[in-house]
């Protein structure tokens, strides 16, 4: 059994993830997909929600390492307030359960997946399908980024293998 990568593209009202396996220096697709709160729902509700959906995948798909996607606020404080709740209560669930993350900005996903940092997401999406031998491209935005997201993390990990051999 491999090293499984779990991206996550962090939301408040859709966090993103996808799933990949490295065996043999390969990476494989294992599952992608989009977990979406109710804009009814009670605030603590949501986070919960994520909480609960996070703990529950890192135990079934027993994960290893994970990538998350950094934070940039923009324009709207309030939206970058709840972005930012939700990417700590990722943060914590990773912390719990013992898994390693690293923080990839979306211009280092972007470099890492299609060789330059402002290619177009389209591109990326593209080339992520690509790399992982996925039949056509993935439709949902959010998922495709937690793939790109993994792979990144996949390569980020690598590097940090090389390092340490170099080192030590």
């Amino acid at each position: 059994m491999g090293l499984k990568f779990l991206g996550i593209d962090p939301g408040y009202a859709r966090m993103g993830y996808g799933l990949i396996e490295v065996e043999g220096g390969r990476a494989s697709f294992v599952d992608a997909g989009v977990l979406e709160t109710k804009p009814t729902d009670a605030e603590g509700a949501r986070l919960t929600q994520l909480q609960q959906f996070l703990k529950k995948y890192l135990s079934k798909y027993k994960v290893t390492h994970a990538g998350i996607e950094q934070v940039f606020l923009r324009r709207d404080l309030t939206t970058g307030i709840k972005l930012s709740e939700a990417r700590g209560v990722i943060v914590m669930t990773l912390f719990q359960a013992g898994v390693p993350y690293s923080e990839i900005s979306p211009s280092a996903m972007k470099k890492s997946i299609t060789g330059s940092g402002s290619a177009e997401k389209k591109t990326m999406q593209l080339m992520t399908a690509k790399l992982l031998n996925l039949p056509a491209q993935m439709k949902i935005d959010d998922a495709a980024d937690g793939l790109g997201l993994a792979f990144s993390a996949w390569l980020s990990y690598q590097r940090k293998q090389i390092k340490k051999s170099r080192i030590g």
